[in-house]
């Protein structure tokens, strides 16, 4: 049962996961492309610098980490994917707002002079393999949510049988999707906290 509403529930996304992954790469490029310093995503760089530093003071740094990486990562896929039952508002703002964050960071490291090559195999492949597709399903599901509703909607304003099938389907499967959502995350943390630190450190 749980692999059949899986299954569908996947057939479902496919089209907006992909999509997904090109608005994240798409802001990705055009964050890498500004010029000079941009003071709102300098505020978001902030705060993962934040995040770092209140690992960096703790007994457990790996362990600390882990719990703030996790969470975070949780709780941010938890809001783009349920929230994207307004009108995919909330999973379009937080894809484009990764993808812009982490091309700006690239881009100040390139006019810094840093290896960029280095910075990715080290610092974000071994657990951004995991964490990007993850991030890519909350949000693509945020976006077949919000669809969904506005079918709904749609369908019960044209006097159609059943509007909100469609929508009761989608959520029904989001519990299934979100479970893969948490399981990736889960992993990729593991990885951030261990292997990429060490990595970085080294």
């Amino acid at each position: 049962m749980i692999k059949k509403t899986l299954r569908q529930a996947w057939t479902d996304v496919k089209p907006y996961f992909w999509a997904a992954a090109v608005i994240f790469f798409a802001s990705l490029f055009a964050g890498a492309m500004s010029n000079g310093d941009i003071g709102w995503l300098d505020k978001q760089l902030q705060s993962i610098s934040d995040i770092a530093k209140r690992a960096n003071e703790s007994d457990n740094v790996s362990l600390a980490m882990f719990w703030l990486i996790l969470v975070n990562n949780l709780v941010a896929t938890a809001f783009a994917m349920y929230l994207g039952i307004l009108a995919c508002i909330m999973p379009l703002f937080t894809l484009a707002m990764n993808g812009l964050v982490m091309g700006y960071l690239f881009g100040q490291m390139a006019n810094e002079g840093t290896n960029l090559w280095s910075v990715i195999v080290r610092g974000i492949l071994p657990h951004g393999i995991l964490e990007l597709p993850a991030v890519f399903l909350a949000g693509a599901y945020g976006i077949l949510l919000g669809v969904r509703l506005l079918q709904g909607i749609g369908r019960s304003l044209t006097g159609k049988s059943k509007p909100w099938s469609g929508l009761a389907e989608a959520m029904k499967g989001s519990v299934a999707i979100y479970a893969v959502v948490a399981l990736l995350l889960l992993v990729a943390a593991v990885i951030e906290s261990t292997l990429t630190l060490y990595l970085v450190k080294s």
